[in-house]
């Protein structure tokens, strides 16, 4: 079966649980934690991932150890249970993305992420979240990052889409049109 099948079910049924039962926004900050976790420490992917490593209790375990002093909500605690149950700790990283995505659409909510070459003025930034609004509806939240070798413009990527404005990929394709009609000449 398809990891992305797999991933988007188990995140479905979270959160048709949280959402029967409540402490969504609970659970699914913690869900981002853990996915960030597992995204920075390929060590614990690696254990979660074998299931001869260490028995599933200490995954568990290791699991609550990521969240800090922050004792697990029950919800979560409950679904990281079956899905150590069903050996599916090697999708859990994607099971995460999913929930929380899932649970942010289901309140309306979009992430749109710009990435500039410098910092991003307020105006233009007012711009882009207007913008948002218009075409996705709901609520806006923005993410914002710099990256010098964009040289200039800006690079906006929203619910999957994404629109390259930057210096760097005008040169790019300048750079191909031009190796493509001198190939032509030759």
């Amino acid at each position: 079966m398809n990891t992305g099948i797999i991933a988007s079910r188990y995140a479905k049924a979270l959160l048709r649980y949280v959402t029967a039962h409540g402490d969504g926004e609970r659970t699914c900050r913690q869900a981002m934690t853990l996915e960030k976790a597992l995204s920075e420490v390929p060590e614990l992917r690696q254990v979660l991932n074998d299931p001869a490593a260490i028995p599933e209790s200490r995954k568990l375990q290791l699991l609550q150890a990521a969240l800090g002093d922050e004792p697990m909500c029950d919800a979560l605690k409950r679904f990281l249970a079956l899905v150590a149950r069903s050996g599916r700790f090697g999708d859990l990283l994607f099971i995460l993305h999913d929930f929380s995505d899932l649970y942010y659409k289901s309140l309306g909510v979009h992430f749109v992420t710009v990435v500039t070459a410098v910092p991003a003025s307020e105006a233009l930034l007012e711009r882009i979240r207007t913008e948002a609004v218009r075409r996705l509806g709901g609520k806006v939240v923005l993410e914002t990052r710099t990256d010098p070798s964009l040289l200039g413009g800006a690079v906006v990527t929203a619910d999957g889409y994404r629109v390259d404005a930057s210096v760097r990929s005008q040169l790019r394709t300048l750079q191909n049109q031009f190796i493509n009609k001198n190939k032509r000449i030759v």
